[in-house]
């Protein structure tokens, strides 16, 4: 373990930043998918063994997570995966249906050709991924970079960087509850909505892209809370 952070303290400082922005994607991307499950504990020396990783650039995520809200920071115990509740996947579902519709607004204002070609290239390398159809279990990662790249691309057109950021925190959120969801082996289809979506927006349909936004935030997530909280009296919501 020394030599590894020998390894990591002796990178060049650009190199040591690429390093910190890798750990910061394999933590998170773990957290997302739920391979991390939520309330673990993560205490540096067993993520140290993990990722064969050094306790500095492990730290500076998990700081980086803890501000996302991905990971909580507890008093003298440390680091641990952020809890789930129903309260809190009702909001994220309502926050991601408003956030996408105000970035999908301003998407169309400034959209252009190469926008359309972005959107167009997302959607087919989201129908060539392997789990573009409906699977029990988990998403890959694979299906999880083609669905992220997709959503991404339909509002890259949008010139609303702080929203952007905003919206990027929220959307780990509402995949890690999606496969969270997924885990316990019941099968859905969340899939449709995808064409429809970018025809929309090849047509700058505005008024049907936005309600057709709102219907496919609501049915890929309407299950969501009656599988993970079953019990649970709280309503989940899109948006208007």
């Amino acid at each position: 373990m020394t030599a590894v952070l020998d390894r990591v303290t002796a990178l060049p400082e650009r190199d040591r930043g690429t390093l910190g922005a890798r750990v910061y994607d394999r933590l998170r991307d773990d957290i997302v998918l739920g391979v991390l499950q939520p309330g673990q504990k993560l205490t540096l020396e067993s993520l140290m063994q993990r990722y064969s990783l050094g306790m500095t650039p492990l730290r500076e995520a998990l700081y980086r997570l803890s501000s996302s809200m991905l990971v909580t920071l507890e008093d003298r115990r440390g680091f641990r995966v952020a809890p789930i509740s129903p309260e809190h996947l009702a909001e994220v579902i309502h926050l991601r249906g408003e956030t996408e519709a105000l970035l999908l607004r301003s998407a169309f204002r400034h959209a252009d050709i190469a926008w359309e070609k972005r959107v167009v290239a997302a959607f087919h390398q989201l129908q060539r991924v392997a789990d573009y159809k409906p699977n029990l279990g988990p998403y890959t990662v694979d299906w999880e970079a083609a669905h992220r790249e997709f959503h991404v691309a339909l509002l890259s057109a949008a010139r609303l960087p702080m929203l952007e950021e905003f919206h990027q925190s929220v959307w780990n959120h509402a995949a890690r509850y999606r496969n969270l969801a997924q885990a316990v082996d019941v099968h859905t289809d969340v899939f449709t909505g995808h064409e429809q979506l970018m025809q929309a927006a090849l047509t700058r349909d505005e008024e049907l892209a936005d309600v057709l936004l709102r219907r496919h935030v609501s049915l890929a997530t309407k299950s969501l809370m009656s599988r993970l909280f079953p019990d649970s009296q709280v309503h989940a919501t899109s948006g208007r």
